[in-house]
This record gives C-alpha cells, structure tokens and sequence, in this order.
C-alpha cells in the first residue's frame, strides 16, 4: 500500500529515498542518488540574500553608499557556522562575483556553490560600504 501511495505504481520496483522516488530501473536516477549520498557534505555558504538590484529598488535607504547599476546578491542575513560567517561575510554585503564569474541573481549564485564539493575554494568579490573587497572562501 505504501509503494502505491508514494508513487501510484503496483508493478514496478520502487526506490525511495528521502522523498525521491525511483521507479524501475534508472540508471541515472540512481546515479545521481549515490552521488548525493557519497562522500562527505558540502558545507552551505549560510546566506538569507535577494537580487541587489530588486532590493535597493525597494529600500533606496541601502542603496546610498552601492555604486548605481550594481548587479549582484545583497546579504540580508548570515547563518552562524556557515562558510559565509567564517570568512566574515555581513549583512549588506553585495557579492558581485563568484569562482570568476559575474553574480546577477541570487538563483545565478545558487547554480554557482551547488558545483562545488567539500574542500573546494572559491573567490567572491563583494562590495561593502561602497567599497569593492574579495575573499577566498573555503567550502
């Protein structure tokens, strides 16, 4: 009854794992399940952020000391024992740059730090204060 309730099949063999659910024979579902599960956990970078530019759109206050047209993720709000918190990122921080690569949105950063895996180090470079600084950070 549980296999038809999670994936309304009777026939099949049925995998599930934390909510994913294989049906059949799948070889590159579960390829990508054992990846998930292989070897040691990728710290989270530990931010609350949103697109800069939508952001200071809406709260001109923050916007003062943020060069105009700046394009990036602005820090609402950094996690405790994150890597973001270990390597001093702040709230109001826009990082504008990621491994080399421009930040424009807060899903771009995302699709950026989900590439990475443990022991991983990638540059961000950031604007705060209206100031532009970098930091290597450790993942």
């Amino acid at each position: 009854m549980e296999m038809i309730r999670v994936s309304g099949q009777q026939g099949v063999p049925v995998t599930v794992s934390n909510g994913d659910v294989i049906l059949g024979f799948d070889q590159q579902k579960f390829a990508k399940l054992a990846a998930k599960f292989a070897g040691p956990k990728r710290p989270p970078l530990g931010i609350l952020a949103a697109d800069a530019e939508e952001y200071l759109a809406k709260h001109p206050e923050k916007a003062e000391k943020v060069p105009a047209g700046t394009k990036g993720v602005y820090i609402g709000k950094v996690r405790p024992q994150t890597v973001a918190a270990g390597h001093d990122l702040k709230p109001g921080d826009i990082i504008t740059s990621f491994a080399g690569k421009r930040v424009r949105t807060m899903a771009a950063l995302d699709q950026m730090v989900d590439t990475l895996k443990a022991g991983d180090k990638a540059t961000a470079k950031f604007i705060r204060d209206g100031k532009d600084h970098s930091v290597v950070l450790q993942f």
